[in-house]
């Protein structure tokens, strides 16, 4: 603790008439002035000099009774009451004494990190730390983990660590809270804050991780009184314990923001996730794809997931991982021929099934384009393929027909390749119409579009470089069928 922090507690509890602050150093302990008094540039003084036959010589950080005192150039001095001077120098050794037992704890925390101990283990280590019961948040609201020493006895939060994510409704309680209102606009490390309901103040820290709001650790008060100090350790035990949290299958927990979010869309409990996504104000790609993988055997092994997550970190390093379930899947920007041979590799060796979605542009879509990648995992064994790798193309005709019953939009299984063909060139959507429709023969494409076939291959050759189709592979040729299929009854249902 520096001097001038310093000060500003102590001016919470008592009168500082004056205070000049030159020397603003590192405070390693605190003394009374006494005749025999040894001056050390790192203590803090408190008391009086005007008796003292050795002054200082070089600058020194006092707190005193007395006025109009000459002291080194460079000195920092507050004047207090001559009835504080015992109180206030009790009220700064203690609080010195207090940062002290909390950096040695931080340390501990630290190593046992490093130790690699458990997330349970170590929120329990941060809660005798605090002396309170403790809840660890991501950016989008999902409770991680709690530390299990101390019974959370407030029923509001006792019910979002049961839930397991901090509901729609109550995030409303947080968002029109005048304390929190207060904290926006300060953008204070840790903020007080009681919501209508609560039975105990809660102490919050946000966590921040690249100019984003990753997570929050919330204190609530309980066994310990919250003090002037659990304001600054709280920020720096939350990133600690959000730091160090990994993936508990359990648990379903991940570490990165982006991963949490996908988690959450995927979750099938009744959660706002449009509301939580608005809130993290995180980015994703432009254009996404998913790559979902499981194995092909019931594997309950813990390590063996988290080795596959790895590899499938290594193999796309600017995707977001997450795992939920049985299923390990990777949001991606793209999928490259390297990427998909390298990925046929691992699958034979790591004995697992891999789906590939479609591209899509709206991460609300998230979870839909999972499950087309899941569908590829399921229908390649009910097919007996042999194959460990596929894309959604290869089976989005059968999963239209699985699933179309009347409440699923049939745009839903129209390959995206048309809509952006359309929007570039509605020419161009009406040549590959004709081509597949005359089995790739360019000679008669070209005949029935009053087209020259040099104009037909280079209008081909546009759409395989806007859309990255591959027209040589029948499941693509056959898929694209379906979806001009599906377009024309889409149409005929719509009058046009």
């Amino acid at each position: 603790m520096r001097y001038i922090e310093m000060i500003k507690l102590i001016q919470e509890q008592f009168t500082i008439e004056n205070s000049i602050n030159f020397y603003n150093a590192k405070i390693s302990d605190v003394k009374l002035i006494e005749k025999d008094t040894q001056w050390d540039e790192k203590i803090l003084y408190v008391g009086t000099l005007k008796r003292l036959k050795i002054k200082p010589k070089t600058p020194i950080m006092l707190i005193s009774c007395d006025e109009n005192l000459v002291l080194p150039e460079g000195s920092s001095i507050s004047h207090i009451s001559k009835n504080d001077v015992t109180a206030v120098y009790n009220f700064a050794r203690d609080l010195i004494f207090e940062e002290l037992r909390f950096e040695a704890a931080l340390f501990e925390l630290t190593q046992a990190v490093l130790a690699k101990k458990n997330l349970t283990h170590l929120m329990n280590m941060a809660a005798d730390l605090l002396g309170n019961a403790i809840i660890l948040t991501d950016g989008a609201k999902k409770v991680l983990a709690h530390a299990t020493k101390y019974e959370i006895m407030d029923p509001l939060w006792a019910e979002n660590v049961e839930r397991g994510f901090l509901s729609y409704e109550f995030m409303q309680k947080v968002r029109i809270n005048k304390q929190m209102k207060e904290w926006d606009k300060q953008g204070r490390d840790s903020q007080l804050i009681v919501l209508p309901g609560d039975k105990q103040p809660k102490l919050v820290a946000r966590i921040i991780s690249e100019g984003h709001i990753t997570g929050s650790l919330i204190m609530i008060e309980h066994h310990t009184k919250i003090k002037t100090l659990h304001y600054k350790v709280l920020p720096l035990v939350g990133e600690i314990l959000f730091e160090s949290f990994s993936y508990d299958s359990s648990k379903g927990m991940y570490n990165s923001l982006h991963s949490s979010i996908l988690y959450n869309m995927l979750d099938e409990r009744e959660i706002n996730k449009s509301e939580m996504l608005n809130m993290s104000k995180v980015s994703f790609p432009k254009t996404m794809q998913v790559i979902v993988a499981q194995f092909s055997f019931n594997n309950k092994n813990r390590y063996l997931k988290f080795t596959l997550r790895t590899d499938f970190e290594r193999l796309f390093p600017d995707g977001f991982s997450v795992l939920y379930k049985s299923y390990i899947g990777v949001l991606v920007h793209d999928v490259s021929y390297e990427q998909k041979e390298r990925l046929k590799v691992l699958a034979s060796e790591e004995n697992i099934n891999v789906g590939i979605s479609w591209k899509f542009e709206d991460i609300n879509q998230f979870s839909r384009h999972f499950y087309q990648a899941v569908t590829c995992i399921k229908q390649s064994r009910y097919f007996n393929t042999g194959i460990h790798v596929h894309d959604y193309t290869d089976f989005s005709c059968y999963d239209m027909l699985l699933n179309c019953s009347g409440e699923t939009m049939l745009e839903n299984y129209c390959h995206p390749a048309l809509k952006i063909i359309y929007n570039y060139d509605i020419g161009l959507h009406e040549t590959l119409k004709k081509y597949l429709e005359c089995s790739k023969n360019a000679t008669l494409a070209a005949e029935q579009l009053f087209i020259h076939r040099n104009t037909l291959n280079y209008r081909i050759k546009k759409i395989e470089e806007l859309t990255g189709l591959d027209l040589d592979n029948h499941n693509v040729v056959q898929c694209l069928m379906d979806s001009f299929r599906i377009e024309s009854l889409i149409n005929l249902k719509k009058g046009k």
